[in-house]
């Protein structure tokens, strides 16, 4: 993170990989947010660039959280 720029986009396989829990997920993209970095996830196809890509992130990250309270 020392040498992200705004504009950059960090990239990770899995949204499980970002954070363990949902408040940790929304920190970090906040955080990324605020220092202009955009985020993607692979494999849900989520890029926070747009509006309803942040939308769509909101509702993976809701179901990864559930999904890891089951377990």
């Amino acid at each position: 993170m020392a040498f992200a720029r705004s504009g950059d986009i960090v990239c990770v396989v899995r949204l499980d990989r970002l954070g363990r829990s949902l408040k940790e997920l929304l920190e970090t993209v906040d955080m990324f947010k605020e220092k202009g970095l955009h985020f993607h996830s692979l494999e849900e196809n989520i890029d926070t660039s747009s509006a309803a890509g942040e939308l769509v992130f909101h509702v993976y990250a809701s179901l990864a959280h559930f999904e890891r309270r089951l377990i």
